[in-house]
């Protein structure tokens, strides 16, 4: 019922602040049912309603910052639940080993959640700073991005492992199509994120004196950048080739943030 009326709030005969407090209060009573701790056979189940449902709190409260114009302390009610509920679908779709594209479609909405708070920022280093919290989110769908490798090399496997078996009875659990489409809206947020990055970066070396954290980032970022290019610009790459390369990107990116923070340690 809470989806339905998410989905077909009849928006004539009530407030927007009213649907979205009787939407809120439904799932949220949902999410009660959703045992997520007890280890039993339908943890996995309860955890993906739970992932759901947060999911949709999530999405719910980022339109309504989007469409929002006016009372900032809605506003930043709206954000702090916004990234609550994300940041809480992310965590219950990481224990998952079955729901790589929802996790995947989760951390993109909260890069474009970061990239819009980014749109009102005025100074660079409140930008980086969100450039950089988002470039963490890519970092952390990793395991994403391993869990539909696992299945496209399983798939690739299964003809060579049982040539006798019909296609029907294989029942492949990965939307290709999906995997598809997703893929390319991270390739393109991830080369906009790197792009925005290096720009702030490269203006903020020429204003202030050399900073070994900045420099070291910039350095990865461009090489992380420059690879990306030269890969997206591959029209012949197979899905799992693409595949590969944002692993071992997403591992470079890791790399050099950890190296960065080593040095800032130090």
């Amino acid at each position: 019922m809470a989806t339905l009326q998410q989905d077909y709030a009849p928006l004539s005969r009530k407030a927007q602040e009213q649907i979205e407090k009787e939407v809120s209060e439904a799932m949220m009573k949902s999410l009660k049912h959703c045992d997520v701790d007890s280890a039993t056979a339908r943890q996995p189940l309860c955890q993906y309603r739970a992932a759901t449902i947060h999911h949709r709190l999530a999405s719910m409260y980022h339109s309504c910052l989007r469409n929002q114009v006016g009372d900032e302390h809605l506003r930043k009610q709206h954000r702090v639940l916004a990234d609550l509920h994300y940041s809480k679908a992310a965590k219950l779709f990481q224990l998952l080993k079955d729901a790589p594209c929802e996790l995947l479609r989760v951390q993109l909405e909260r890069v474009a959640f970061a990239e819009f708070q980014m749109t009102s920022q005025n100074s660079n280093v409140g930008k980086l700073k969100t450039l950089s919290g988002a470039l963490d989110i890519m970092v952390k769908t990793d395991h994403a991005f391993q869990l539909i490798r696992k299945e496209l090399v399983e798939e690739c496997d299964q003809p060579k492992n049982n040539e006798a078996t019909p296609a029907a009875d294989s029942s492949p659990n990965l939307n290709q199509e999906e995997v598809i489409k997703l893929l390319s809206i991270f390739e393109s947020r991830l080369s906009f994120l790197l792009l925005q990055s290096i720009k702030l970066l490269s203006s903020s070396k020429k204003k202030m004196s050399s900073n070994t954290e900045e420099d070291t980032v910039l350095q990865t970022n461009k090489q992380i950048y420059s690879q990306l290019l030269r890969a997206t610009a591959n029209r012949n790459s197979t899905l799992l080739e693409r595949i590969d390369v944002i692993i071992c990107l997403l591992e470079q990116l890791a790399s050099g943030s950890s190296g960065s923070s080593g040095s800032a340690v130090a």
